[in-house]
């Protein structure tokens, strides 16, 4: 620890020296006025950029006055450029010396749409058109070698990145990453970052994309998503380029990537794919396939749940993964978008779970070592055909198969000791399962415009069906301790699971202007949801030596549908600065589920208005509140309905209550979003508040053995209230980018579950505090560092000896050196202390990965790189969770300590621009 206490301050001492020594003495002041009226230019944007090569070094604009005054300059040439809207650029060169600090410019006429032919102009580093600001990549180098899109984004003001690839602009996480306004591999923003160069990138454009509603009705209906859009050069938007890489380390470590592509005018063709066992996903996947066959699950134990102290997945993981997507737009009327992904993972995972229990004055203490190994093997066929068939009518066709096979094992021991430490029960026991399913759905939306502006109409089908062919056995030992008295059962047993399920729908709107402000929206729905399960078991035969004793109390035929329909009728309004909506829909819904030959049907009918309201202030988007409310139901799953025990489990046995009533949830959400585009200051704080009427929860029971017994009731007083918040500022370090981000959490909940009849309520306090910055001087180095406390307190009604606190301390710092002879070499440490766990759960530890590597071939193709993961050999995997009646600690399998070289070829090859491309680039200027 003092080493990296001492690594820190020497690199903060190093920043510091970097900074004086600039000689930040520098200011460059004037006055922006109008040729022709010689009146005065408020809010003109001033870039500072350096003269030698046009990157961006600070900016900021003219005050009402018209006057302007930049500082905080190192000696240096640099380029003064002036934009407004309507006016032509000024640009002019100057200089800061020791001797002349001060440039003053006491008049800096601008003139109206005047042309500078033969004038060579700088394009602007930042640019607003309305709500979108605009980026200049030229403006922002990277310095990293065959740099990639993430690496880009970095230097951007107001946007950060995080260490797993998730990014944020303004305060908000982007959810869409869009390339020359086209979707790129699915909805997954980290295909794009991860895999395009960022030398492909002309302009990134960060905006809030409206909805599909709204960008066909024309009406704002304040639901919008943070989209970043990359528009690349013309000379790359036709070649083939991408990298292959490949490495192999120590423990049999491996590694390769995969990443081609072709673009040319009107097509798309991208090639991704990866082999690895370093638990690395380069894209999203679907880890399980949706058999819920109508359940509508809700409720639980409630408590807190903290999870992967140390970062890390559990267990170590292989995966074999490759992509193929296809975009093809070259019809003014038709784009087509398909992909094609496989996933296979293949987990191991050693575990150590201890959980203490509160029964009245009394405890039991649960330990259970064990294993879990899975294989899975997934693919998926996604397509989306947009149809724009004349200027009123459009066809959206969005079908989707995915084909899936899981295998599970898992293998464990465990034991149960009371308060004075005297043993109830202990036991084994193997686990293991094999599935097959497929999963359809598709969509298909009609939209029509009428002649009067904001009058349309739209009609969607939904259908989705999958399928499960499951097989597993289970063989469980379990002693149970009174006195010198031993009782043991024993589980032999096989058992299938077919699962259907289907469901199709159909959503009907309709818009009506009611003035020139106002809209008013009519929308019918129905929806259908039908499943069944035949699951058959098997005890084994002593006499027969064979699985063929079936089980009647474990096999069962269940048959279940969920239907709801229901109409509605919303009201919106845009005003000056504002806009507000308001509506209800009234929804039927029917629940009817059956076991054959072993219960009475179950039917359940429901009926609920549920109102919504919404309210946004703003002049513009980079200002604003919004205040959000709805109304929504919960039903009870077929699996808490059900009054069937299912004894699968000794230890856990469930069974359903079929006199559960429907939960109903008042959702209260509010956001407030602050972002000066000139100083590039970011403040955001999202509220989110949740009552749950009719709650549905465990009702537990506990027995002397520690076996649990859980059924479901519906009780109120579940509530829960969180808050967070983000700021963004610029800090003056340098002549580059360097800022700083500051993260805070709270958050509040109450829980109720049910415990040996008695009423437990449980109340959480979550608080957090991040901060990170990051720093980059030049083309020599950039630094980032942050740090995270995160404070837990959870407190239960009926057993005060299980109130519990708990801290988790976590400290990065990453750094990345750009040295001669094309090397470049790194490191990143992540310092973790975890307070207030179970004995030996309180670790310490310090992740420590490090790399160096040098760029060779020609136009630096190639790159040979040695990497360190877990230097110290430090790296620890524990969670924490805290529920109803217990207190759960897990120690679990992570990457440890290894070394890897690899070697990175890229491929770069484009045609030429393309025809009717400007010889020059003119900027596009700061609105007023």
């Amino acid at each position: 620890m003092r080493s990296f206490r001492t690594l820190l301050g020497f690199v903060f001492l190093m920043m510091a020296a970097t900074a004086i020594g600039q000689g930040k003495i520098g200011t460059v002041k004037g006055n922006v006025i109008d040729t022709a009226t010689k009146k005065f230019l408020p809010s003109a944007t001033i870039n500072i950029l350096d003269a030698k090569d046009s990157t961006l070094v600070t900016f900021g604009r003219s005050k009402e006055n018209g006057s302007f005054e930049i500082s905080r300059l190192a000696v240096g040439k640099y380029l003064l450029l002036i934009t407004y809207t309507g006016f032509d650029k000024f640009q002019q060169t100057f200089s800061i010396t020791n001797e002349q600090p001060v440039v003053d410019l006491p008049v800096i006429a601008m003139t109206s749409n005047a042309t500078l032919d033969g004038v060579t102009v700088v394009a602007a580093p930042v640019s607003i058109k309305g709500d979108t600001v605009e980026f200049n990549a030229a403006s922002f180098k990277v310095n990293k070698p065959n740099a990639v899109v993430e690496d880009l984004l970095k230097r951007l003001p107001g946007v950060e990145v995080a260490s797993d690839g998730t990014i944020k602009a303004n305060g908000q996480e982007v959810k869409r990453i869009l390339v020359d306004g086209k979707q790129f591999f699915a909805d997954d923003p980290k295909l794009a970052t991860k895999n395009l160069q960022a030398d492909m990138v002309n302009k990134v454009q960060v905006f809030e994309k409206k909805s599909d509603k709204s960008e066909f009705t024309g009406f704002d209906d304040g639901n919008t998503e943070p989209t970043i859009n990359l528009t690349l050069k013309n000379d790359k938007r036709q070649g083939v380029f991408g990298r292959i890489a490949g490495g192999y380390g120590t423990d049999n470590r491996y590694q390769t990537n995969t990443n081609i592509n072709s673009f040319k005018k009107g097509e798309q063709i991208s090639l991704i794919g990866q082999a690895n066992n370093i638990n690395q996903q380069g894209f999203s996947v679907m880890d399980a396939l949706s058999f819920s066959g109508g359940g509508f699950a809700g409720g639980g134990r409630g408590g807190a749940n903290i999870a992967g102290a140390g970062g890390n997945a559990q267990g170590i993981t292989a995966t074999q993964a490759i992509g193929l997507n296809y975009n093809n737009f070259k019809s003014s009327k038709l784009d087509l978008n398909t992909s094609y992904f496989f996933n296979g993972t293949q987990l191991e995972n050693n575990y150590d779970l201890q959980r203490l229990s509160y029964i009245g004055d009394t405890t039991q203490n649960y330990k259970e070592p064990g294993f879990t190994g899975r294989n899975n093997n997934n693919h998926r066929i996604n397509m989306s055909i947009d149809w724009k068939m004349d200027s009123s009518n459009s066809i959206i066709v969005r079908p989707s198969v995915s084909f899936q096979n899981t295998e599970s094992e898992t293998r464990k021991t465990y034991s149960t000791t009371g308060s004075s430490g005297n043993l109830l029960s202990d036991g084994e026991g193997i686990n293991k399962s094999n599935s097959n399913g497929y999963n359809v759905n598709s969509s298909a939306l009609w939209r029509h415009k009428f002649d009067r502006a904001g009058r349309t109409f739209s009609a969607q089908l939904n259908f989705g069906r999958n399928e499960s062919d499951a097989n597993g056995s289970q063989f469980t030992i379990n002693n149970r301790y009174k006195g010198s008295n031993v009782t043991r059962d024993t589980i032999r047993q096989v058992n299938t699971t077919k699962t259907i399920a289907s469901n199709y729908g159909v959503d009907l709107s309709y818009t009506e202007p009611m003035s020139r402000r106002s809209i008013i929206e009519l929308n019918a729905f129905y929806r259908a949801n039908e499943s069944t399960n035949d699951r058959k078991t098997f005890d084994y035969n002593a006499g027969t030596q064979l699985y063929d004793k079936v089980n009647t109390r474990l096999t069962n035929f269940f048959d279940n549908e969920y239907t709801y329909a229901g109409g509605g009728l919303t009201f919106k309004e845009n005003r000056t600065g504002w806009n507000y909506s308001i509506g209800a829909k009234a929804q039927q819904a029917t629940l009817s589920s059956l076991i054959q030959g072993k219960t009475e049907p179950i039917s359940q009918s429901f009926f609920n208005i549920l109102p919504n309201a919404q309210i946004q202030i703003g002049k513009n988007r980079y200002r604003n509140f919004r205040l959000f409310y709805n109304g929504a139901t919960q039903n009870p799953s077929v699996t808490q309905l059900q009054p069937i025990e299912d004894i699968s489990d000794p230890l856990n046995i469930t069974k359903g209550n079929p006199n559960l009533k429907q939960a109903f949830t008042n959702n209260f959400r509010a956001n407030y979003s602050s972002f000066d585009p000139y100083t590039m200051k970011s403040f955001f704080i999202f509220a989110n508040v949740r009552q749950t009427l009719n709650g549905i929860v465990n009702s537990d029971s506990i027995g002397q053995f520690g076996g649990r017994y859980t059924t479901y009731e519906n009780v109120n007083g579940i509530f829960n209230a969180n808050v967070n918040m983000s700021i963004g500022l610029p800090l003056p370090i340098g002549e580059t980018r360097a800022n700083i981000n500051l993260n805070t959490g709270a958050g509040y909940s109450q829980n109720v579950n049910l415990l040996n009849k008695a009423e437990n309520k449980i109340s959480n306090i979550n608080l957090s505090q991040g901060v990170s910055a990051n720093y980059n001087y030049k083309e020599l180095f950039d630094v980032s560092l942050g740090g995270n406390v995160a404070w837990t307190r959870a407190r239960y009604s009926l057993q005060a000896a299980q109130n519990t606190n708990f801290f988790t301390y976590n400290t990065t710092f990453e750094t990345n050196w750009y040295l001669p002879k094309n090397f470049t070499m790194g490191s990143d440490v992540t310092f973790t202390a975890n307070t207030g766990r179970a004995d030996g759960f309180n670790q310490n530890f310090t992740l420590w990965n490090a790399y160096i590597a040098k760029s060779v071939l020609k136009n630096k193709r190639g790159e040979i790189r040695l990497r360190a993961y877990d230097l110290l050999n430090q790296n620890t995997g524990i969670s924490r969770v805290t529920s109803g009646n217990y207190v759960e600690d897990n120690r679990y399998t992570v990457l440890k300590r290894y070394f890897m070289l690899t070697f990175t070829f890229n491929l770069s090859k484009f045609g030429a621009a393309q025809s009717g491309n400007a010889p020059r680039m003119m900027m596009m200027g700061m609105p007023r």
